[in-house]
């Protein structure tokens, strides 16, 4: 199923929408994929650009939470950790056994829970911080 960026995804920071709907694009790519029967070859792409995405994205909320002295830092930064850890064990998976098409179907259903999830309850606590901030 795909993601459709709404208002109930934004965090009103355009960095941080800007890099969430990269990560919504990619993850409709999967289910295109999928569509198409050629899921397993696109969720091995996903391991790629999850790697690069989780560095850029997680430190740069992680730089203006700190910066801006984020109340609720650890907690988020604590959500980050659990899904690099997932992260970590998805790429193991696909590294040990190969893609396969079942695992493109759980890393969607993984990726689409905690994006959606994550965004819509923390990222938008946090974007509602940065939004107070800069306007205070």
């Amino acid at each position: 199923m795909r993601i459709e960026w709404s208002d109930d995804l934004s965090t009103g920071v355009d960095i941080i929408d800007s890099q969430h709907k990269e990560l919504i694009k990619r993850i409709n790519m999967l289910v295109e994929a999928m569509d198409k029967g050629r899921g397993r070859e696109e969720v091995s792409r996903m391991v790629g650009f999850l790697g690069s995405y989780i560095t850029k994205h997680f430190n740069m909320e992680e730089r203006l939470m700190r910066r801006y002295g984020y109340p609720e830092r650890n907690a988020h930064v604590d959500a980050h950790n659990e899904f690099i850890d997932d992260y970590k064990a998805f790429k193991d998976r696909i590294e040990g056994k190969g893609a396969s098409s079942a695992l493109a179907t759980s890393t969607h259903r993984w990726l689409r829970s905690w994006l959606i999830d994550h965004i819509s309850m923390t990222d938008r606590l946090f974007g509602g911080f940065l939004n107070v901030k800069a306007a205070g």
